[in-house]
């Protein structure tokens, strides 16, 4: 699934092609995807409406219009393209918006119909957003303020970082990838860290993840910019995938472990 890096490529990528443009009409092949909404809801609320900006929070991508707010999450085959033409391409665009003016129409392409698009009216609250935690890019956490979320919480470090609640957009790549860099052993109880270590955590998630997004994310199987291009940020990895290789600083082997069904890798040695 597209991570915070992965979004945001997507986000930078599409933003200047849509924003003072209007969306003249929708079409949606896989209704599903808009639940609870209908096509005739959306198809309604978005006619002639101006988008006003794209963003992004946590892994959703975010389109405001003067009707509302659009949030497109592109679970695991998900792409977000603008592109020519208005008629429909491959069977796998499974939504359409069609802008005025060249470049006509914004796409959402999903081989695995997983993604998600919700229309929010101008004043409703954005539940999926509601309780999400710091933006990594743009929020500089504090000690203290790490400390006393983390003083009680017993889980895993690791399942803690996949949290939205906590860090908006980390997943399960960018996890191990964080806990290796801080040298934080992925298994230890989030209330057992220290203040040293707590530190070194909150320096690692937005330095792993601006190192990847430099990359243009990550592409292990379907991730591609919205004009193609795969992430890089495989090439660096320290940990993750890793297994059996050595570690980038100690040189004894990387170990793979399971954690609530997902894949850890982490290096015995450095990480405590």
């Amino acid at each position: 699934m597209p991570e915070l890096p992965e979004v945001e490529t997507v986000v930078r990528v599409i933003r200047p092609r849509l924003v003072g443009r209007r969306i003249l009409r929708t079409r949606f092949r896989i209704p599903r995807q808009l639940a609870p909404q209908t096509p005739r809801d959306l198809a309604r609320a978005l006619r002639g409406s101006l988008i006003r900006d794209v963003t992004r929070r946590g892994k959703f991508i975010v389109i405001e219009t003067d009707t509302g707010t659009l949030l497109v999450h592109l679970r695991m085959t998900g792409r977000l393209y603008v592109r020519n033409g208005r008629e429909p391409g491959s069977t796998y665009e499974r939504a359409l918006f069609y802008l005025e003016g060249q470049n006509g129409t914004l796409v959402l392409h999903d081989p695995r119909t997983l993604g998600t698009v919700r229309f929010f009216p101008t004043g409703a609250p954005l539940t999926p957003l509601a309780d999400m935690g710091w933006e990594p890019l743009r929020k500089r956490v504090r000690v203290e303020a790490l400390r006393e979320l983390l003083a009680r919480r017993n889980v895993a470090i690791k399942l803690l970082l996949l949290d939205q609640r906590l860090w908006a957009g980390i997943g399960n790549i960018y996890a191990s990838e964080i806990l290796w860099d801080a040298g934080i052993d992925p298994r230890r109880a989030a209330a057992s860290l220290k203040q040293p270590e707590l530190a070194r955590l909150i320096a690692s998630v937005p330095k792993i993840l601006k190192r990847a997004l430099r990359r243009g994310g990550t592409t292990l199987r379907n991730f591609a910019s919205p004009d193609g291009i795969p992430g890089a940020y495989q090439e660096e990895f320290r940990v993750y995938g890793c297994e059996g290789e050595p570690c980038p600083s100690c040189q004894r082997p990387i170990v793979r472990i399971v954690q609530a069904q997902r894949s850890t890798y982490y290096c015995k040695y450095c990480q405590k």
